[in-house]
């Protein structure tokens, strides 16, 4: 496969920047064993019926947003969404599970000077999404979940990092998106996720909580303004699954909800980081996701109900408009939904839909990526607080395995700028949220963790001239697919943002 087919396959991989538990498939095992089942609201199923309408209009898979090749991150996305909301036996998932499962190779591997490369975030994706619906991780005559547990760096300031089998580092663009959804992936097998690859995903936690996306050279994360919303979301859905659940690891947990608490708008809504740094629903739909399954579901409620205030397209609001035979379908952002409420949604446009609704629909009470018995986070019993939507600083670390109490305070940089504020309240032990947003007791499960994050592609669509967001679709970017992208984007009069270079899912 060329560098330039290699494109054709990675969704937006570069077309500009910011994604279950059920049978063990082979093994026989049940997974997610007395988890409480999802509880959708009423706007999931016009949501999946609109993708289920995208994936059969394209053959069973998702279109790539140029050519006429499919983009098998973004159809894996899809499908994660039927199993997050409890329909993976949905005609829809079962056939675009079956059509990646035939297109694995292009999807997972490329070549270069007669050596096959294999990607980990493509790689821990598919892992994730075969495990998700009850089938063993082969596909294409390959043991998935044997080639991705050996891209993990085993020596070196980096242990633990799924990187990509490339001929340099300077190649390798795994990041924060793969590496958890490759350890959400590896939850669901019988070995578990490695100790390492737990050790590793920690240690990317930036200093006010946040997690980076991008990880370089270095063993970790010392400056906040690398901390990405979109990639701690999917760090915190991993380290929820990660045992034993020690008293740094649930520290860690605590802190990272909080700074993305702290970057919730008054709205509800949330942002992305750099270029997506405005309200959007694919960052809000991943950040409620993962909020909800740490049992902080007033957030997560919040955040729900403005992407269904904001961005829905609904009887209600799209009869007698051009955009009346896509009801269901969720705008990146208000800017995308009056556009296509005015236009409908244009081809041009139907990538950034597409894209902004398959994670946007997460928010809407379906459960997490990966094993759905997690434990929600416990919080100490005393701490401090602060009422600021913007940022706040997290200033205790005990734990407690039994009762849940009011949380504290976190940390959080500002979209734009590398600096952070804090700003604290002191708390009393008011009770935190727990899986039903009241004060609970809450024991920590046995579960096996998985963390491998995936690059997302931010597009630009002249419907709402603002970034499609967050897609999990891809999982790393290299500099000569990112230039050949360049080329065929400007020909074609997409604007490639400059959030590139950040290799999102």
């Amino acid at each position: 496969m060329t560098q330039v087919s290699r494109i054709s396959r990675m969704k937006a991989a570069a077309v500009a920047t910011t994604c279950a538990g059920l049978l063990f498939g082979a093994t026989g095992a049940l997974l997610g064993a007395g988890a409480a089942a999802p509880a959708p609201t009423p706007q999931v199923q016009p949501a999946l019926s609109w993708l289920s309408a995208q994936l059969g209009a394209n053959g069973g898979a998702m279109p790539a947003p140029v050519g006429a090749t499919k983009d098998w991150g973004l159809t894996a996305d899809a499908i994660l969404a039927f199993v997050a909301a409890g329909q993976g036996s949905a005609p829809a998932a079962v056939t675009a599970t079956d059509l990646l499962s035939t297109n694995v190779a292009g999807y997972t591997t490329w070549e270069y000077q007669g050596a096959t490369i294999r990607d980990a975030g493509p790689t821990g994706k598919t892992v994730l999404t075969l495990r998700s619906m009850g089938r063993p991780a082969v596909a294409g005559g390959v043991d998935q979940q044997a080639a991705l547990r050996s891209l993990m760096q085993t020596s070196g300031v980096q242990t633990g990092r799924f990187s990509d089998a490339v001929p340099g580092s300077q190649w390798d663009t795994s990041n924060g998106f793969g590496q958890a959804l490759s350890m959400l992936g590896l939850a669901l097998t019988t070995d578990g996720i490695p100790a390492q690859a737990v050790t590793f995903l920690a240690a990317q936690q930036c200093p006010a909580g946040g997690f980076r996306l991008s990880y370089g050279t270095t063993a970790g994360c010392t400056d906040d303004g690398a901390a990405d919303t979109d990639a701690s979301a999917l760090a915190i859905m991993a380290l929820l699954n990660a045992t034993p659940r020690t008293p740094q690891l649930t520290a860690a947990l605590q802190k990272g909800t909080q700074w993305l608490i702290g970057r919730q708008a008054p709205d509800g809504s949330f942002g992305g980081t750099g270029p997506t740094a405005g309200a959007n629903t694919n960052s809000s739909g991943l950040v409620a996701q993962a909020l909800r399954a740490g049992g902080f579901t007033e957030s997560a409620d919040r955040a729900a109900a403005w992407i269904a205030t904001c961005c829905q397209l609904s009887t209600a609001n799209a009869t007698g408009t051009p955009a009346s035979p896509n009801v269901g379908a969720i705008a990146y952002n208000p800017a995308g939904l009056n556009a296509a409420l005015t236009a409908g949604i244009t081809a041009q446009a139907g990538d950034q839909w597409r894209r902004s609704t398959t994670q946007a629909v997460l928010a809407f009470g379906l459960s997490p990526y990966g094993p759905r018995d997690v434990a929600p986070i416990v919080v100490p019993p005393t701490s401090t607080s602060t009422s600021s939507t913007s940022s706040s600083t997290s200033t205790s670390t005990s734990t407690s395995t039994s009762t849940s109490t009011s949380t504290s305070t976190s940390s959080s940089s500002t979209s734009n700028t590398s600096t952070s504020s804090t700003s604290t309240t002191t708390s009393t032990t008011a009770p935190t949220q727990g899986q039903n947003g009241q004060g609970q007791s809450a024991q920590v499960e046995s579960a096996q963790v998985g963390a491998d994050g995936q690059a997302t592609g931010n597009s630009t669509s002249s419907s709402s001239s603002q970034p499609s967001g967050t897609s999990l679709a891809t999982t790393g970017l290299d500099p000569v697919a990112l230039l050949a992208l360049a080329v065929v984007l400007l020909t074609t009069g997409a604007l490639l943002s400059t959030a590139d270079r950040r290799g999102r899912r």
